[in-house]
């Protein structure tokens, strides 16, 4: 139900009851006065309990509602800032910050690709999967151009994730099945993505992995080797890995041995396509 509804609801919920309360309030506290002033005094203690028992309910009607009002007024302005975070995040759905930003929102501060289905109320839930859709998609593209070990592995616990927002993962859009598929178009698309590539150009921004420090002089003696002795693409192939490997690196998924041996296979034309 929208915020605006659940806020008039609740005004007109509240109303009913602080209404009764204060009219149940005034005829036994008038009739308790009565029964005061006639001397009875057991009336007298009934009809005071009735008076007070009103009283009661009015307090919660007009308390009740405030909280349900302000609840409302929660629930609304969580609706706006999710819809601004999500007209950013839909500019450019590979935009780190902004994902990390609308995951943590929706996760209530906990940054996790995922959410607990069985608990999360329905709106959560459908907004979890808008905004993981987008990811995918985001994903996906960059990876028609781009092709990297880490953005494949974001790519499958992204389809995963979004398994877990569907009541059979078996038979829906997000099968495991229509993940390997796509996955399995992307290796002839990254490959020609970079025949159009000049190698010197490719040999350029090996230069530049040396001069920050990213390779070494003989890695880049051997690199360079390996891009004058074979076609564009893969140049651009083996630069896009070794930035992917440097990330792991620097994320600590490999450790200095492991990114060093790595990087020399890769630049001695071997293992094009690590794991």
């Amino acid at each position: 139900m929208p915020a605006d509804n659940k806020q008039s609801n609740a005004g007109y919920h509240s109303s009913i009851k602080g209404g009764c309360g204060c009219f149940i309030f005034l005829v036994f506290g008038l009739t308790s006065l009565g029964a005061l002033a006639a001397d009875e005094p057991g009336m007298f203690a009934l009809y005071s309990f009735c008076a007070f028992v009103g009283l009661i309910v009015c307090l919660w009607g007009v308390l009740g509602g405030a909280w349900e009002a302000n609840a409302a007024n929660a629930e609304k302005r969580y609706g706006q800032e999710y819809a601004k975070l999500l007209a950013e995040f839909k500019l450019d759905g590979m935009n780190e910050a902004n994902y990390e930003k609308i995951v943590l929102y929706l996760n209530d501060g906990k940054y996790q690709g995922e959410l607990n289905v069985a608990t999360a109320p329905p709106e959560k839930i459908q907004r979890f999967y808008e905004v993981l859709s987008i990811r995918y998609y985001a994903l996906l593209n960059r990876l028609k151009t781009v092709d990297l070990p880490a953005l494949r592995s974001e790519l499958l616990n992204v389809g995963r994730n979004l398994q877990k927002l569907t009541l059979n993962p078996f038979n829906s859009e997000w099968s495991e099945q229509r993940l390997a598929n796509d996955l399995a178009v992307l290796s002839s698309a990254a490959v020609h993505s970079g025949s159009s590539g000049n190698v010197a150009v490719q040999i350029e921004k090996l230069g530049e992995l040396y001069k920050s420090g990213v390779i070494t002089q003989e890695e880049f003696d051997r690199g360079k080797a390996l891009f004058l002795g074979n076609p564009p693409d893969v140049a651009a192939k083996t630069l896009n890995i070794l930035d992917g490997l440097h990330k792991l690196k620097t994320n600590g998924a490999l450790s200095e041995s492991e990114y060093n041996v790595k990087k020399w296979e890769l630049l001695s034309g071997k293992n094009l396509n690590p794991k």
